[in-house]
């Protein structure tokens, strides 16, 4: 007897639909497991959660919704969906989640050949140990320290967190982006806090508190942090809704020490320590145990998170801070040339905001020829500055007013950075343009200005 092609398709999905449903019965997890795994996760709840009135609250929803039956017949994965939605109606915890992970189950629950999770190290090693790069600005004396973490708590981690300290340990300003850091050991915060203070003076950086109060820790910087300490450096942390738990706490205590100001968003508000727990058939859950606080409060950034000292939203944060730290350089330091250059950059900054003004009309005065080849002229959409090389074709260049009697020579010395260029109109006392100034803002932030003033012919 043959059967026809149409026969065999429909036996192959037979075949298709047996095998999945077998494999959506052999992930259901029995009744004797699911019961297993809601008594344990309960149990722990009550057992460290460090708020029994809440943890109560947990207890009784899990048991109720096994008694209602909302576990049964359930996937690994839709029994970990569910509890933990069911946790989070009882009371909200960013921390709190069940889930399905296997290789970490495993890893809880068998013993490790060679004594250790190289799989993890290998992400370590991948993530850089928390810390991607370190630039330095020496225009402004500013290191910029991106640490998307997480912040982990290896010997290697700290290496490379002295690193990054230490290539910084010279700027007058510190940038530390966590920004999209999710968190992990709080030590990391304690010991990049370290550096900004010097041997001696260790502060009072976190509280924390258990279930049982007997057993409370008081977290302080380390006296002792590998190379060069920063004590009057000024920093800016940046945070945002991706910065989570511990590097939260960084940027918590490092607001609260006022010893940073913190720009970006408000983060996550997961403000209570916790660890992994293995529960049954590769389920495991984030159990939180501590509550971090400031010293000498109950209060930490649970549920609120941490609220920035300047509010940025969804604007970049890095490019708010480092206006900041032109800001302060233009107030407080004492070099001239320092201040002066970083008012050039703001300058730059502002120029997308300035009201659009006639520069024909304006500076109308400027038209006509200078010396060494240059010539200001009138052009459809404005002014122009010429410069003219025997032999070669004549370059020219738009003029655009950053403030007044200021322009830039858009495109001049371009190889150096945009809008590196400048004209200075120079007046009399009666407000004629008698001259101009032409000055250069070099690459390593100082300002050259051409030898002699800018005459017409």
């Amino acid at each position: 007897m043959k059967t026809s092609f149409k026969n065999k398709l429909a036996i192959v999905f037979a075949l298709i639909s047996l095998v999945s449903k077998q494999e959506v019965q052999a992930q259901t997890v029995n009744e004797g497991d699911r019961h297993e795994i809601v008594t344990k996760l309960a149990d722990k709840l009550v057992d460290v959660y460090p708020f029994p009135e809440i943890s109560a609250k947990y207890s009784e929803a899990l048991k109720k919704a096994e008694a209602a039956g909302r576990y049964n017949n359930l996937s690994e994965d839709e029994l970990a969906s569910r509890l933990t939605d069911d946790l989070n109606k009882a009371h909200k915890d960013v921390h709190l989640r069940v889930m399905r992970n296997e290789q970490v189950y495993k890893s809880m629950t068998e013993p490790q050949a060679g004594g250790g999770n190289h799989r993890e190290d290998d992400s370590e090693r991948r993530a850089n140990y928390g810390f991607k790069k370190v630039e330095i600005d020496g225009a402004t004396s500013t290191a910029y320290i991106d640490a998307p973490g997480p912040f982990y708590g290896s010997k290697e981690a700290f290496e490379m967190a002295a690193a990054a300290m230490n290539m910084a340990s010279y700027s007058k300003y510190i940038i530390i982006d966590i920004r999209h850091n999710p968190g992990g050991t709080g030590q990391m915060g304690r010991f990049l806090s370290s550096y900004f203070y010097n041997a001696g003076h260790e502060q009072f950086y976190l509280n924390g508190f258990y279930k049982d109060r007997k057993q409370d820790e008081q977290e302080w910087t380390y006296a002792y942090v590998p190379g060069r300490r920063n004590p009057d450096a000024k920093v800016y942390l940046l945070v945002g809704r991706g910065t989570g738990s511990a590097s939260e706490g960084f940027a918590y205590a490092m607001q609260k020490l006022n010893r940073a100001t913190i720009v970006g968003d408000t983060t996550a508000g997961a403000g209570i320590a916790g660890t992994y727990v293995a529960l049954k058939n590769n389920l495991i859950v984030f159990t939180p145990f501590k509550m971090v606080v400031g010293p000498g409060t109950n209060v930490g950034w649970e549920g609120t998170g941490v609220i920035p000292d300047v509010n940025t939203g969804k604007a970049d944060a890095l490019l708010a801070t480092r206006k900041l730290i032109l800001e302060d350089i233009v107030k407080t330091d004492k070099d001239s040339i320092t201040r002066e250059a970083a008012q050039w950059v703001i300058d730059n900054g502002n120029m997308a905001a300035n009201k659009p003004v006639n520069i024909k009309s304006k500076y109308n005065e400027l038209i006509g020829k200078y010396p060494n080849n240059v010539s200001i002229e009138s052009a459809k959409n404005g002014l122009v500055y010429k410069y003219r090389v025997p032999g070669k074709p004549v370059e020219s260049f738009t003029l655009q007013e950053v403030k007044p009697d200021v322009l830039v020579i858009n495109g001049l010395n371009a190889n150096i950075a945009p809008n590196s260029s400048r004209l200075y109109v120079n007046r009399n006392a009666a407000g004629k343009v008698e001259s101009f100034t032409r000055k250069t803002m070099m690459a390593n932030g100082t300002i050259y200005v051409a030898p002699q003033q800018f005459k017409k012919q």
